[in-house]
Formats: C-alpha cells, structure tokens, sequence
C-alpha cells in the first residue's frame, strides 16, 4: 500500500510498504479522508517538537472497517492513570501518544490504531465531514478554555481551518458577535459565509474590529500563535478579557507584560481536546454545522507531496486526502 512520510525538513516521499496487520486490541482502518493540519506542516517544516523523523503523519481521518463500519479518528491516546488524567485532563497526560507522531498515521491507504482511538461515524455524517470532527473538538475546547462566550463578542486571528473552526464553536456557544481576521481574502469571506459579523485583514487591527464590534471584544482567540499576533490580541481584548492561545507558536515570543497586568487581560492555553469536547464536535456536526465548507481541496493519496506543497501556501483552509475508502 501507499503511505506518506516525512523524512526530514522540506522532505516528504510516498512510500509503498506492507499493509499492516491489527494486533490484540488493534484495528485495521481502509482510510477514507485525511485532512493535513498545520502541526503537519510544522513537522514538514521544522520538525516534531519531541520526535525524531521519519515520521508517518496523518491525524485528522475518517475510514471503515472491514466490517463496513464507518469510523473516525481520535489520535490522542492518553494513558488513563497519570495525575492529568485522574482529573478528568487526559490532553494534558504525562504520556500522551498521538497516531499521525508516534505511530503512523492516516496519510497511507490504511492504518492500525488501538480500537479506543477510534468512535463510530453518527448517522447522516459524510466520511468527510467526519474527518473534520477532530479539529472541530479542537476548537471547542479552546472555546470552552475562553469560559461562557455566550452574549460575548469575540475575535479570532487566524482564518484557516482552526479559526474558522473557532467561528463555528463560538457562534454554536452563543457568541453575539464574531470577527475573523486573515490576510487571503477568500478566507475572509469564507468567514463572512459561515457568518462572522466581520473579517478583516490582519493590518486592520485594532481600529477595524473594534469599530465591528462597537467597541474592543471580550475574547479574543489568537489561531496564530505568532509574536505579532498574541501582542494583538492583548491589545485588542476588552479590560477584563480574555486571550485564548490556539494556534502552534514556535520559539520564545515578546508580549506587553504591563497590559496583562494593569487590564487584567487573562490569557489561557488550549491544548487538543478531551472526549467531551469530540462529543460535543459530533454533535455539532450532526445538527447541521457546515463543517465542509471548511475542505477546499481534496488530492488522492498519490498526490500527497503536491497536496502539503499547495497546504504550505496558506491559500487553502482545509485539504484533504483522499484514501481508497473515500466516497
């Protein structure tokens, strides 16, 4: 069968190997989507932030069984009995695996994962949209890390499949008012099509969005994680507001320490998900939340390189690839 590795910075090569075999405890999975991330894109780039290359990616998948049933991913295997996990915080776990990093992953014809990583597709729910059910819980979760966004108006830095995931969280949370900003115009109105009040480009903040708003918003989601935007979303947040750090940063970032503290800006991480938060994403999904508007670009397995070449541009919001289960 096919699969995909990363072997090294800018390295990336389809691989044909041996289809794996499930072992005790173990499912065999024929992949129908994997979407790319942007913590792909970062171990394409940079590498793993603890794993040595080669790695075999693929997180974000749905795919069936040999009985037919239709599946999707949940990558993070926590361990179940650390201090993190004991207290209901299994995102968190001292010895957390993640297939698609530690284990192969879903960018291959098929793949084998631990019966407990995977959960049955809710009816009416396409194998795509499914293999959008993980990040959406990602969203979720931080959308959950902001606290009760109901009534509150919120930014979101960042358009890609994250942000806009944001979006659809926060608006499902009961947030009154949502502005994206992104420099691709196309995402921006993929924004205002999903409904945000508002979507900018980076350069008009903070004047644009508080001018959206009527005034600076109470949660300000930073989907970039770079050292521009989180002094951004420091600055544009209300007194009292809360920052919410999303995206993947990279290095030691700079911020206005005497902001956080004379407004009394709180800034929390958010970290993946936990099993409520991909039953809330399903959920989600299944009542109707367009999550495929958000899959701009499906590429068969064979096209994997050009797929993370085209996912590098930042053109795209969310690409697929496409396995032999795929419909």
């Amino acid at each position: 069968m096919h699969q995909v590795w990363i072997t090294g910075p800018e390295a990336v090569e389809v691989r044909t190997v041996a289809t794996p075999s499930a072992g005790p405890g173990e499912v065999l999975v024929h992949t129908a989507y994997a979407g790319i991330c942007g913590s792909d894109l970062h171990t394409l780039h940079r590498g793993h932030p603890w794993l040595p290359y080669p790695i075999a990616p693929g997180h974000e998948a749905s795919g069936v069984l040999d009985s037919g049933e239709r599946v999707y991913l949940r990558p993070a295997i926590a361990c179940g009995v650390c201090f993190y996990c004991k207290r209901g915080k299994p995102n968190l776990c001292d010895a957390l695996i993640g297939v698609g990093s530690h284990t192969p992953g879903a960018f291959a014809e098929a793949f084998v994962v631990p019966a407990a990583a995977l959960a049955p597709v809710p009816d009416g729910v396409s194998l795509a949209a499914a293999a959008m059910i993980e990040p959406l819980a990602t969203a979720v979760h931080a959308v959950a890390a902001a606290g009760d966004v109901a009534g509150s108006t919120v930014a979101v830095l960042g358009g890609g499949s994250i942000g806009q995931s944001v979006l659809l969280a926060a608006r499902a949370a009961g947030a009154e008012q949502v502005v994206v900003t992104d420099p691709v115009a196309s995402k921006r109105a993929l924004a205002l099509s999903l409904g945000a009040a508002a979507a900018l480009p980076p350069d008009a903040v903070p004047d644009a969005v508080r001018a959206a708003l009527d005034g600076r918003p109470d949660v300000v989601f930073d989907c970039v994680a770079s050292a521009g935007s989180l002094g951004s979303a420091i600055d544009l947040a209300v007194k009292g507001g809360t920052v919410v750090v999303v995206g993947v940063g990279h290095g030691p970032l700079t911020v206005a320490i005497e902001t956080v503290q004379d407004q009394e800006v709180r800034i929390a991480g958010s970290a993946m998900y936990t099993p409520a938060d991909f039953a809330r994403a399903e959920s989600l999904i299944a009542g109707g939340v367009p999550v495929e508007r958000l899959i701009t670009a499906v590429h068969p397995l064979s096209e994997a390189v050009a797929a993370l070449r085209a996912a590098t541009t930042g053109d795209e919001v969310k690409i697929h690839l496409a396995g032999p289960a795929a419909v």
